[in-house]
């Protein structure tokens, strides 16, 4: 379900937008995520020398705990957040199409575009070609300019605002994961969540920190730009 957004309210002092990546800037069909999630699986159980349900037990707490499964395998295991990253990311991305509308779109938006990932820079850019939109995105800030903070760590939030010396009042980040908005909210970001999963969401009680939804990132987009238009 896509709502629209408020007549009253105006998006044209709006000049930072915040993307997140997977299943943000492509749809979750794809499954490249799905290829990314038995990957770490794989990762952890040869790493660690344990069962593949023993892993992917790990692999889920980790992420509930800390935001990725990167920062407990490097908190608790001493594990090369380089070796994790080359291997979760070897993934065929040629089922990502490029899109003339997404890229019309982000490069109509003004101001400053940032692609804000737990994922590491040398995958994003990979994900940013194939949908043929690397020149659309100026900044990257991944999970190594982060410090390996992940989202949604409220200090990854507050190290972007003032690395790009951006204010929050004039920023719109869009994500997929609900969680991850709550913290740019509070900061008093507005905060778009992209996915298909209304019924969940209020289930969730999100609504306190999510302003608006949209099905995909280009119904948010061309929404946005009629709100600017007006």
């Amino acid at each position: 379900m896509n709502y629209n957004l408020n007549h009253n309210f105006s998006l044209k002092l709006k000049d930072v937008w915040l993307f997140d990546l997977d299943n943000t800037l492509y749809p979750p069909s794809t499954n490249i995520f799905g290829m990314i999630d038995k990957n770490m699986k794989k990762f952890i159980s040869k790493k660690l020398n344990i069962s593949p349900e023993e892993a992917l037990k790990l692999q889920k707490e980790f992420y509930k705990e800390f935001g990725t499964t990167l920062f407990g395998l490097m908190k608790y295991h001493n594990v090369d957040p380089d070796e994790f990253l080359d291997f979760v990311h070897d993934v065929d991305l040629r089922r990502l199409k490029k899109s003339e509308s997404l890229k019309k779109n982000i490069n109509k938006l003004p101001g400053l575009k940032i692609l804000f990932t737990n994922g590491d820079k040398k995958y994003a850019l990979k994900v940013l070609k194939s949908l043929g939109i690397k020149n659309s995105i100026d900044q990257i800030y991944d999970i190594k300019r982060a410090n390996y903070l992940p989202k949604p760590k409220p200090q990854t939030y507050l190290r972007l605002i003032n690395e790009f010396r951006i204010n929050p009042q004039q920023t719109v980040f869009f994500e997929d994961i609900e969680k991850n908005l709550e913290p740019a909210h509070k900061l008093g970001i507005t905060t778009v969540h992209i996915g298909r999963n209304s019924y969940q969401e209020k289930v969730n009680n999100s609504s306190k920190y999510i302003d608006y939804r949209f099905n995909c990132i280009n119904s948010a987009l061309k929404s946005i730009l009629d709100n600017i238009a007006r």
